[in-house]
């Protein structure tokens, strides 16, 4: 007899339909919105997640309730989005430099991921950031830019387009170079 666990006739459909539908959640990208926060640009352009690309755009709340969109906030400088977590001891001690960065008139967006909006709230007390931070509930905003290891930045020129990704922490010369060439100061 073997070791092996058989599986009957019988068992096998259902398995393999559980097993489908279960993929069938996983869903794709194609819709112009939908609620992971993912929305399509104004102009329809297309995106990806490596520098030269326009980056995924996003719409998301703020623990407050506040709504942004990625979309609204280029234009005229560039962009400093930061992929975090509470939990992430790497995101933590960065903190300071991207609260110093706004300070000093970068623009700077956190996006979290999948904490809960008081957890945020009481982040943003600790540290004292006046950047927004944004709560990626569902976690496809931060997949749409392949970020699979936390900290994550993305620096974006003015048009929207990647123009630099670092994955793991940062620093505070590493992201001003950064942002420089992507034509901030």
């Amino acid at each position: 007899m073997s070791s092996h666990t058989l599986i009957s006739a019988r068992a096998r459909p259902l398995m393999l339909g559980g097993l489908l539908l279960g993929l069938a959640g996983c869903g794709g990208d194609d819709a112009t919105t939908d609620s992971s926060g993912l929305v399509s640009w104004p102009d329809k352009r297309s995106t990806g997640a490596e520098p030269g690309n326009a980056a995924p755009n996003f719409a998301l709340q703020t623990a407050d309730s506040t709504r942004l969109e990625l979309a609204a906030l280029t234009g005229s400088q560039p962009l400093v989005v930061n992929f975090l977590a509470t939990w992430c001891a790497n995101c933590m001690e960065e903190m300071d430099i991207l609260v110093d960065l706004h300070e000093s008139g970068v623009q700077v967006l956190g996006v979290n991921l999948r904490e809960k909006a008081d957890t945020v709230t009481s982040l943003i007390e600790r540290t004292a950031a006046r950047f927004p931070i944004l709560l990626d509930s569902t976690g496809k905003v931060t997949r749409a830019y392949k970020v699979v290891n936390l900290p994550a930045t993305v620096v974006l020129d003015a048009q929207g387009r990647i123009s630099s990704v670092t994955r793991g922490p940062i620093s505070a010369a590493g992201i001003r170079e950064a942002v420089a060439a992507a034509g901030g100061e």
